[in-house]
C-alpha cells in the first residue's frame, strides 16, 4: 500500500503543475517561409534574413535559410518585415522599394514565400567584418560602404558581425550607424569574386546631436506622426533614430554626426509628406555635428484607397480570388490625373509606377484621368505579368498628380496613398 503522504505529495504536485500551466500565457506567433531561386524554383540555402519591427524600422533578429531554403521565426505579436540578401542574387526588396510587412498573431502561423533573381554575369565581391565598441559587439547597426553616390549596406547581428553582398569592385568608405554611437570610418577595397574580410568598425558611445521641430498639417486637421532619420543613399532608417511627435512637436536625441534624410509619417495615419515640396526641392537633408538641428515637416492628407486593401490598423493582406483585380480609390482635390503602381512582395513593380526619360526626368507609366476612380489590373496590357499569380502577395498604390507649368516635367505629385495600405494576396 502506498504511503498516504506520498500520494498527497503527488496530488499537490499535479495541482501546482496544472495551475502553472494555466497561468502561462502564449505571447508569440510564428512565420514559416521559404526562399526560392526565381528561374528554377529551387530552394536557396544560406540566404541572410534580417527581421525588422515594422513600427520602428529597427532590426531585431538575423538568421539564414536552411539547405532547402526554409526558415522559421517565433515572434511577439506585431508587425514585421524582412530584408533578404545573398551573394549573386538581387536584394529583396531593392533599396529603392519599401518592404511589404506581415502581421504576427498570437498562436498563429504566417506563411511567407520569396523568390530571388540571380544577377547574370555578376563578378562582384563581398565584404565581412564586425562592429564593436572595445571588445563589446554592437548589434543592429546599419553598416554602409560608400563610394560617391554608390552605396551597399547590411545590419550587424547579435555578435556584431555583418556581411555585405554583391559589392562592385573598387574602393569604399565603411561606417556603422546607430543611435548614441559614433563610427570610426575605415577604407575597404573590394576585388571581383573575392571576399574582403576582417573589416572591423569601431564605435564610441556619446553622440550628442539633437533633432527637433514641429509638424505642420497642410489643409487638414492637426495630427501627430512618426519621424525618422534615414541614410541619404541607401534610404534605410538609422536604428534608434525615430520617434513620434506629441502636440505636433518632436525630438530625437543622441544623433551621431553625419548627414541624413529626414522623413515623417511612414505609418498608416491618413497623412503623407507633402509630395509637391519633395518634387520641387527634393527630400530634406539634415547634417549633425553633436549640435541641434530644427525642422518643420509639411504633411497632407493621403489619397484614400477603397478596394482592394487591408485596413489601417491591420497589415494582414486581404485575400482575393481573381488574378486581374480592380482597384478603387477616393477622389483627391485638385488632381489632374492619377498614377497607379502595383508591386510584388519582392518590391518589383509589375505594373505602372514611374520611369525616366533620357534626361532622367521622371515619367508616369500608367496615367488615369481625374474623372476615373478605378482601374482594372493590366487594363492597358503594359504589365510585366499579364495576370497576377495565385498564392502571391502584392501591394498597390495610387498617386495624385497635378499639372504644373513651372515643373520641368509639366506636373508634380500632390499626394499618394500610404505605404502600408493596398496589401493583398491572390488565393487559389
Amino acid at each position: 500500500m502506498r504511503n498516504p503522504i506520498f500520494l498527497l505529495f503527488l496530488f499537490l504536485t499535479f495541482i501546482i503543475s496544472s495551475c502553472n500551466k494555466d497561468d502561462e500565457t502564449d505571447t508569440t506567433g510564428y512565420a514559416e517561409g521559404n526562399v526560392l531561386e526565381l528561374s528554377t524554383t529551387i530552394g536557396l540555402a544560406e540566404v541572410l534574413i534580417t527581421v525588422f519591427d515594422a513600427d520602428t524600422n529597427e532590426p531585431i533578429e538575423t538568421l539564414e535559410t536552411d539547405a532547402d531554403g526554409n526558415f522559421t521565426l517565433e515572434l511577439n505579436e506585431g508587425s514585421y518585415y524582412l530584408r533578404l540578401n545573398k551573394q549573386g542574387y538581387q536584394d529583396i526588396p531593392p533599396l529603392s522599394m519599401s518592404p511589404l510587412p506581415f502581421e504576427i498573431t498570437v498562436g498563429a502561423t504566417e506563411s511567407l514565400e520569396y523568390e530571388m533573381l540571380a544577377i547574370e554575369g555578376s563578378n562582384n565581391g563581398w565584404i565581412s567584418g564586425t562592429v564593436k565598441e572595445g571588445g563589446n559587439a554592437i548589434a543592429g547597426a546599419l553598416v554602409t560602404v560608400v563610394s560617391g553616390e554608390t552605396a551597399f549596406s547590411a545590419y550587424s547581428n547579435e555578435s556584431g558581425e555583418f556581411s555585405i553582398f554583391n559589392v562592385e569592385a573598387g574602393s569604399y568608405q565603411a561606417d556603422a550607424w546607430i543611435k548614441g554611437y559614433a563610427s570610426t570610418s575605415i577604407n575597404v577595397t573590394v576585388t571581383s569574386n573575392t571576399e574582403s574580410t576582417d573589416n572591423n568598425i569601431s564605435m564610441q558611445s556619446g553622440s550628442a546631436g539633437v533633432f527637433n521641430g514641429t509638424i505642420r498639417n497642410l489643409s487638414t486637421s492637426n495630427k501627430d506622426v512618426d519621424i525618422a532619420l534615414v541614410h541619404p543613399i541607401t534610404m534605410q532608417a538609422i536604428p534608434g533614430l525615430n520617434t513620434f511627435s506629441s502636440g505636433q512637436s518632436f525630438e530625437i536625441s543622441n544623433v551621431p554626426s553625419g548627414t541624413f534624410i529626414a522623413r515623417a509619417t511612414f505609418e498608416n495615419d491618413s497623412r503623407v509628406m507633402d509630395p509637391d515640396r519633395i518634387a520641387k526641392f527634393g527630400e530634406t537633408e539634415v547634417t549633425f555635428n553633436d549640435d541641434v538641428v530644427e525642422l518643420t515637416f509639411d504633411i497632407t492628407n493621403t489619397v484614400e484607397v477603397n478596394t482592394i486593401t487591408n485596413t489601417s490598423d491591420d497589415l494582414t493582406p486581404v485575400e482575393i480570388n481573381t488574378t486581374t483585380p480592380t482597384f478603387e480609390w477616393t477622389a483627391y482635390s485638385s488632381t489632374s490625373d492619377y498614377v497607379i503602381e502595383v508591386s510584388d512582395m519582392n518590391g518589383n513593380v509589375v505594373w505602372g509606377g514611374f520611369g525616366a526619360t533620357a534626361d532622367e526626368l521622371p515619367t508616369k507609366n500608367v496615367i488615369i484621368p481625374s474623372s476615373q476612380l478605378s482601374v482594372k489590373y493590366n487594363s492597358d496590357g503594359s504589365a510585366s505579368l499579364a495576370a497576377l499569380e495565385a498564392g502571391k502577395t502584392y501591394r498597390w498604390r495610387v498617386f495624385a498628380s497635378k499639372d504644373d507649368k513651372n515643373s520641368d516635367t509639366g506636373w508634380t505629385l500632390i499626394s499618394a496613398s500610404e505605404d502600408q495600405r493596398g496589401i493583398f494576396k491572390v488565393v487559389e
